[in-house]
């Protein structure tokens, strides 16, 4: 017994070994945790804040990531819709814009992260500024959202709406706050930032409306001149020609028929000459009817640059998109004409350069609102 009872006090057992401390979530834990707060927003803050705050070089590399992705799906959808917007960019160009983006990214998560930390420090007891860095980067995942979103624009207000909901969960997390404040605090910044978002819309299109002819360049200025001095031209043309349904003057065959009962005339041309005038005449037509032709091409050819520009149509109203598909068929038709060499009387294609003529002007009218 006394054996046993010095046994025990000589061999004590062993204290439970305590488990060692948390570690900070690595960048890839962080992204996964990220893409989780997208839709399950308190579960993902939960999870961070029962480890320890990353340090500040994480939360801002996770930013970072957010911006590329961001501005990386933007370009691919212009890339997509606008292929020809692209091509007056050199490479470098495109990467010192990239640059400058990411810059005032940058800029952009530093002051969302002073606005988490002040709301933070204001609804809740206590908070350091690494776990507003990390709130504003988490929230930043529903950046590419939003530039998913140009394919549907008319969802634009769901990543703004789900950035308020990741930035409340966050604020109630990792600062303690009371869940109403916090929701009422990053409903109200939702609802700037969408009036916001808004506004800059309306401004873009406006500005967009009113540059659309600036933007294509002088040339078009120049191609609508150029244009009128070739209508003027043809509309003499046209009008130099024999008009439709004038009587028939004498044909070759008409001069050679003798009757019989005809008296030679008195005096004046002979037949031969008066053949021979009126072979003059016909050549003369022709060519006029060739020059006429050559004019219409030649106004076709100035009118190529700008039907083949994948920018024109930007910032048009709704009727100048009407007139530009009305005019792309007409100028289709009229090349299938000259093409075909299918006859046209004069009156119809004057007709039909007057309306070309009329929907260019109206289309590149300045000033036309969206």
């Amino acid at each position: 017994m006394g054996r046993t009872a010095r046994g025990l006090m000589a061999d004590p057992v062993p204290a439970a070994k305590e488990p060692p401390p948390a570690e900070a979530p690595s960048l890839g834990e962080l992204l996964e945790l990220s893409l989780t707060a997208l839709v399950n927003a308190p579960g993902a803050f939960e999870r961070l804040a029962a480890r320890p705050t990353p340090r500040p070089g994480a939360s801002f590399a996770l930013a970072l990531m957010w911006g590329a992705a961001f501005f990386g799906l933007n370009l691919v959808h212009v890339a997509i819709s606008s292929p020809g917007r692209l091509n007056g960019f050199a490479p470098w160009q495109l990467a010192a814009a990239a640059g400058a983006g990411l810059g005032v990214w940058t800029a952009l998560y530093l002051l969302g992260s002073a606005l988490m930390f002040a709301l933070g420090r204001a609804l809740g007891p206590a908070g350091a500024f690494d776990r507003a860095l990390l709130v504003a980067a988490v929230t930043l995942a529903a950046a590419p959202a939003q530039a998913l979103i140009g394919w549907a624009p008319a969802a634009w207000p769901v990543p703004v709406l789900v950035a308020g909901w990741i930035a409340s969960c966050g604020l109630r997390s990792l600062f303690k706050a009371e869940a109403w404040a916090a929701r009422g605090a990053c409903a109200v910044l939702a609802a700037a930032a969408l009036g916001a978002q808004y506004g800059a819309g309306v401004l873009v299109g406006r500005y967009a409306a009113a540059a659309a002819p600036a933007a294509l360049g002088g040339p078009t200025a120049a191609q609508v001149e150029q244009l009128q001095k070739q209508m003027l031209e043809a509309q003499a043309l046209v009008e130099s020609l024999p008009a439709a349904g004038a009587a028939p003057e004498k044909s070759s065959l008409d001069l050679l028929r003798v009757s019989e009962d005809e008296e030679a005339p008195a005096a004046g041309p002979t037949k031969l000459q008066q053949l021979k005038a009126m072979s003059a005449k016909g050549e003369a037509v022709n060519a006029k009817a060739d020059a006429l032709g050559d004019s219409v091409v030649g106004m076709l050819d100035s009118l190529e640059p700008m039907l083949n520009n994948p920018a024109i149509t930007q910032g048009m109203s709704l009727q100048q998109k009407s007139d530009f598909k009305e005019l792309k068929g007409l100028i289709a038709e009229l090349k299938g004409d000259i093409a075909g060499k299918r006859q046209v009387s004069a009156k119809d294609q004057q007709a039909q350069m007057l309306k070309i003529q009329s929907l260019v002007l109206r289309m590149m009218a300045p000033g036309a609102k969206p």
